[in-house]
């Protein structure tokens, strides 16, 4: 179709990554559809919310497929049965759709809609050369509903058979308050375990953390509740006979790519389908047609009996100046910077505020301006051996800006004397240098991008500097975050002065943040609401302990008089110790457990504080093999393990084994190989527990069919391990010593051929085999 020839409404857009999109606007809603996969990307009904997600870490290119929204698959579904090397659910999200007709349907109603049509056959650009002929025909309707309707016909003069889905991606405010109804009675394949495995349930759908990938038969309706955005979302199908309900859940979502580690909990796919034993035939001439009508209906909140955190509930709160932009709404931030900055202004040390910035697009701080940016911090947990529960509503948020919406708006923050401060989390991938940003971007793509806007900003107003504290769990965040700003000045070519200015007039500080934070405790909403008097849909759960550690001049304590409020909080012109402790005193202890406990059926951090033989394990590895080999004093380590330990033993926390899991080899290296190298240079010997969590991986990761633990990591690095394995179990004479040795002297895994070190091939194959046929119990009670 030409330009001239779309409907009213209709336009031909640019998408990201340049790719071309259709825009469709009608009175009842809008949509955006890429003639990439023929991709429904968006549509939202007037009024109200995205109903569809996309990922805020999605790439766009015509090379790739787009994450979120509808993709189309098709002519299979997941993993080619025949061909390793094709594309995962077929070739039709990955080929260049034409938009073939489109038209206004009757709008007498005042229902107003508007109907594209787009077409693939054997002769579209992306489809294999010498396929099949057929014709693919999908109808998108945008209106109050959106309507989904693809029609397959056979072109060839030989039965056709295919499978086909709408890989629906639903947008919700928090999946972990969402429940899915319309499958209870219905039997379902679980197919996230290894072997799939039958089940039925009772109870409607809810959503953990855990990964969801359930096929069902096609219910008559399923009803997706999203309280978090006071609607619910409906999709009723025709010709299909299955459902697949997927949610990534927090260890698969940070181990996809192009899907941000916190992002499961923004969305549930439920995906109309025809696949495995119902995939569909057709005879030459015939056609099919599969379907799925999408509602969202708004609901209203029992107001009567609760009513809504907000200023009216919380009187006479002070109005305070702001003092400080952060980038990020998240969990963490909300219960570790501004509950701090509370703190601060509950003693009269700071009085001011924090404006928050939404980092991405897809955020939620429209949800923090429904209760006039008002939440609750919740504490439970151990401190100083006696039990810490408290709740305490926090009032340090004078604002929040989506430069997605307004990027105006955040500019003007530049404008503001009074901000002196800049905080961020944006995940370890947030501070990173993007090439694609540019200066005239509203917004820049990256977070540096957007901060170098500001600073630019600020910089042409002829105004003081600002001091940066990024909270990105990355080695030397502010150096890194500062690096990357610059990179974005010379991308944009700005004059040397400004860069003179973000030099001396700007201190960036790296900074280490500790502090366990579950985030919205969804099982006791309903509880907490009748305790607190009031419904907060922004609770945030933390523990009770709190450590930052700031590498920077001292004249930060006084601007920033953390620790005068009496808070855990150091400032050092060297936080290299204080890291070390951590990652050696917690997060190496966390994943020896992780590596071993599992192995017994262990699954909680604190199932195996409270388990004898483990705790004691746990101890002495923290005692006698971490301590001796960090250099600090030994009475402040024991300290900081006991209080660790404290932590481990939370009994408010459910701190998985199978998330601190995901990426253990990477996980090893950086947090027990310096154990081990450094204890065997001191003591001539090597540690025995972090040596046999060694043992632990090299089972877990061989790809034993015995071996019931699954490890979550790269294809590359599992793709190392089973290479090594086969290897191992086809040509060596001794397979345990063989596979260790290969993998041990495998530098692309370690930085170094751990083979060089005399004796441990041989430790590590001792620990395998007791692993593999005395059990993990029996096994650590050797080192008793």
């Amino acid at each position: 179709m030409t330009t001239q020839e779309l409907a009213q409404g209709i336009r031909l857009v640019d998408g990201h990554g340049g790719l071309a999109a259709i825009e469709v606007t009608t009175p009842a809603a809008s949509a955006l559809i890429y003639l990439h996969g023929a991709h429904v990307a968006d549509w939202t009904p007037a009024g109200g919310k995205p109903v569809l997600w996309m990922s805020a870490f999605g790439v766009f290119s015509e090379t790739d497929p787009l994450r979120g929204g509808v993709p189309l698959c098709f002519p299979w579904f997941g993993p080619n049965g025949t061909d390793a090397s094709a594309p995962n659910h077929g070739w039709a999200r990955l080929s260049s759709w034409s938009l073939v007709d489109s038209r206004t349907l009757d709008a007498a109603t005042g229902a107003a809609a508007t109907e594209l049509v787009f077409e693939l056959t054997q002769d579209s650009v992306g489809v294999p050369a010498g396929f099949h002929p057929f014709t693919a025909r999908y109808t998108v309707t945008v209106g109050a509903e959106l309507g989904l309707e693809l029609t397959i016909r056979n072109d060839g003069a030989t039965p056709f058979a295919f499978e086909e889905a709408f890989h629906t991606y639903f947008a919700v405010g928090d999946v972990t308050t969402s429940t899915l109804t319309g499958l209870e009675t219905l039997g379902y394949t679980d197919r996230s375990t290894k072997p799939a495995t039958e089940g039925s349930s009772l109870l409607p759908l809810g959503f953990t953390g855990d990964e969801i990938d359930r096929l069902y038969p096609m219910p008559d309706a399923l009803e997706l509740s999203d309280p978090a955005n006071d609607r619910i979302l409906r999709a009723v199908s025709q010709g299909a006979a299955q459902t697949v309900v997927w949610n990534a859940g927090r260890i698969k979502a940070a181990a996809i790519a192009d899907y941000g580690t916190d992002e499961w909990t923004e969305t549930a796919c439920a995906e109309t389908c025809n696949v495995g034993a119902h995939f569909i035939t057709l005879d030459p001439g015939a056609t099919s047609t599969m379907q799925v009508t999408v509602t969202a209906t708004t609901t209203e909140r029992n107001t009567k009996t609760m009513q809504r955190l907000s200023k009216s509930v919380v009187p006479a709160i002070a109005e305070l100046p702001t003092k400080a932009i952060q980038f990020g709404e998240g969990n963490f931030l909300r219960a570790f910077v501004d509950w701090q900055l509370q703190q601060m202004n509950n003693q009269g040390l700071f009085n001011g505020g924090v404006k928050i910035v939404q980092p991405i697009e897809g955020g939620r701080v429209a949800s923090l301006e429904e209760q006039d940016n008002l939440y609750t911090v919740l504490l439970e947990g151990l401190q100083d051996g006696k039990d810490v529960q408290s709740h305490e509503v926090i009032t340090v948020v004078t604002g929040t800006v989506n430069p997605y919406v307004d990027n105006q708006k955040y500019l003007d923050l530049a404008n503001d004397d009074n901000i002196e401060f800049i905080f961020s989390n944006t995940t370890e991938a947030g501070i990173a240098f993007d090439d694609r940003d540019r200066l005239d971007d509203k917004p820049q793509h990256s977070f540096p991008g957007k901060l170098t806007a500001l600073l630019f900003e600020r910089f042409s107003l002829g105004k003081k500097g600002f001091q940066i504290i990024p909270c990105e769990l990355i080695e030397h965040n502010g150096d890194k975050l500062k690096e990357s700003v610059l990179a974005t000045a010379a991308l944009w070519e700005l004059d040397a002065a400004f860069v003179q200015w973000v030099n001396t007039d700007n201190t960036f500080y790296s900074s280490l943040v500790d502090r366990i934070v579950p985030g919205y405790p969804a099982d006791r909403a309903a509880e907490l609401a009748e305790e607190f008097g009031y419904d907060d849909q922004s609770i945030v759960k933390a523990e009770p302990f709190l450590l930052w550690v700031i590498e920077g001049p001292q004249s930060l304590t006084e601007s920033l008089p953390l620790a005068k409020a009496g808070l855990n909080v150091t400032v050092t012109d060297d936080m290299t110790p204080y890291r070390e402790r951590k990652v050696f005193l917690l997060n190496a202890p966390h994943t020896t457990m992780a590596s071993i406990a599992r192995l017994a059926g262990v699954e909680t951090v604190r199932d195996v504080m409270i388990d004898p033989e483990f705790s004691q394990f746990v101890n002495a590895e923290m005692y006698e093999e971490i301590i001796p080999v960090i250099d600090l004093p030994h009475d402040e380590l024991a300290a900081y393990a006991e209080s660790v330990k404290e932590r481990f033993e939370n009994r408010f926390m459910h701190h998985e084994l199978a998330s601190i899991a995901l990426n253990s080899i990477s996980k090893y290296k950086s947090r027990l190989l310096p154990i081990l190298v450094n204890f065997h240079e001191k003591v001539g010997t090597f540690p025995p527990r972090v040596t046999l969590a060694l043992s632990a991986l090299l089972l877990t990761y061989s790809g034993d069919a015995n071996v019931t633990v699954v490890p979550v990591d790269s294809d590359e690095v599992l793709a190392t391990f089973h290479a090594a394995y086969t290897t191992a179990t086809t040509t060596g004479s001794n397979v345990t010593a063989d596979y260790v040795e290969a993998i041990l002297g495998d530098d692309s895994l370690w930085g170094r051929d751990l083979t060089e070190l005399p004796g441990l091939v041989a430790e590590v194959t001792t620990g395998l085999d007791n692993l593999r046929t005395l059990g993990a119990r029996a096994t650590i009670a050797l080192l008793a």
